[in-house]
């Protein structure tokens, strides 16, 4: 009886980790499809609603899904505690905040950074344009991201689990 508790043991700790390295796969997938959606809302904040940037960005911070959070309260909060920092570099450690949670490729993170430059310093029409390109690229991020997921969602729950199988017919 202990020795089938002990393999059954092994074998949900083996699945458990293969299901969590799986997750992460389909997170950075959703992680692109929610930050397009953060901009298309950030977009209509400036565009249509001419909302001041920190009160944008907080307002966002509460629609979009929790994966892309920190980015937009972060920035939001650094904005509105008005310490002379820049809408750039408030952008820049929302980016931080996010890879931390979530890490990005250096294009990624770049990508993202890059948007930020021009965030609060440019025209209206000019942001407008930026937002629009950098949803693009981030929908290329997000095409890249599900052809791994497919690749690799499944390996890693048959591989966390044939693991466990594994080790407990070893120790038999």
């Amino acid at each position: 009886m202990l020795k089938l508790l002990g393999a059954f043991l092994i074998i949900s700790g083996c699945g458990f980790f293969g299901f969590k390295k799986a997750r992460f796969y389909r997170e950075r997938t959703e992680l692109f499809r929610f930050l397009q959606n953060g901009l298309t809302l950030l977009e209509a904040e400036i565009n249509y609603g001419v909302t001041p940037l920190p009160l944008a960005l907080k307002r966002i911070e509460q629609r979009v899904n929790p994966i892309c959070q920190p980015l937009f309260g972060r920035a939001a909060v650094l904005l509105q505690e008005k310490k002379g920092i820049t809408a750039a570099e408030a952008w820049a450690k929302g980016v931080q905040a996010l890879n931390e949670k979530i890490p990005l490729t250096d294009q990624e993170r770049d990508l993202l950074l890059i948007f930020g430059q021009g965030l609060g310093n440019s025209a209206l029409e000019e942001q407008i344009k930026q937002l629009t390109l950098t949803r693009k690229q981030l929908s290329l991020f997000e095409k890249r991201a599900q052809a791994v997921e497919d690749k690799n969602q499944k390996m890693w729950q048959y591989l966390g689990i044939s693991a466990g199988i594994v080790i407990v017919l070893i120790l038999i």
